[in-house]
């Protein structure tokens, strides 16, 4: 792949112009969701639900909007789950893990011991099945270059959930289907907005394959080729986002 000096420039203006606006009051969450979200073309596919939930349908049968995950959730300080609002009458009032880059599950297992229903169910913390998280690897530092391992670091269960690529590019790292989607290495991802993504089990169901297609090419990829992305597409998309976010670590 190659990128002529004429479009590296045009990226750098078009950085410009959103670093412009972001001092002109968009918001960081705005810009999160909007400029540097994961995936982008992989939507989330749902809600999140805590962990032990049943599946969909039986778990909105079950669950009578009491909040007591919530307020467990609260009383723990993680404050991961919230309830659904009017915007989603399907599911209002019942209990979702809101906003994984800034609270994410810690896997305490209280909710479950406490709900009065059983819409959450007690279980090991390597049952869990929240959802599915993939890495972005066009923004994932370990994939372009560089030393990083903050996700498997994060991870409560590491080695269980990541393997590990060795090559000319580093040690990079790879989320497999044991992931139980806590979305801790959403969080600790160093990269602006993360390069981690959660989705639902099922819309993971749905990208799998187009998923694994990508990955495998990336690692057959010729070095040139990985050498021509890496430098003209993804370390400057890797630099933007750290220029557009100051939230990290605050």
């Amino acid at each position: 792949m190659y990128i002529s000096r004429r479009d590296f420039l045009k990226f750098f203006i078009s950085v410009s112009a959103v670093s412009s606006l972001t001092a002109n009051a968009i918001s960081v969450s705005a810009l999160s969701d909007t400029l540097l979200s994961p995936l982008p073309n992989i939507d989330i596919g749902g809600i999140i639900r805590p962990p032990g939930a049943l599946i969909e349908k039986a778990f909105r049968a079950r669950c009578i909007s009491c909040g007591v995950c919530v307020n467990v959730c609260h009383v723990m300080k993680y404050n991961s789950i919230a309830v659904v609002g009017i915007r989603d009458l399907r599911n209002f009032g019942t209990p979702y893990v809101k906003d994984m880059r800034d609270f994410p599950c810690a896997l305490c297992m209280e909710c479950p011991r406490h709900c009065p229903t059983g819409a959450l169910q007690e279980i090991e913390k390597e049952k869990v099945a929240m959802g599915m998280a993939l890495i972005d690897f066009g923004l994932c530092f370990g994939w372009n270059g560089d030393v990083c391992l903050s996700c498997s670091k994060a991870c409560p269960m590491g080695a269980r959930i990541f393997d590990f690529y060795h090559g000319l590019w580093g040690n990079q790292p790879y989320i497999n289907e044991n992931c139980v989607g806590c979305g801790l290495c959403v969080k600790y991802c160093p990269l602006g907005g993360s390069a981690v993504k959660v989705i639902t089990r099922g819309q993971y169901e749905k990208v799998k394959t187009e998923y694994l297609i990508g990955f495998k090419n990336l690692l057959e990829m010729q070095a040139e080729d990985r050498y021509n992305i890496v430098y003209s597409r993804n370390l400057p998309e890797i630099l933007a986002r750290g220029r557009l976010i100051e939230r990290e670590y605050r």
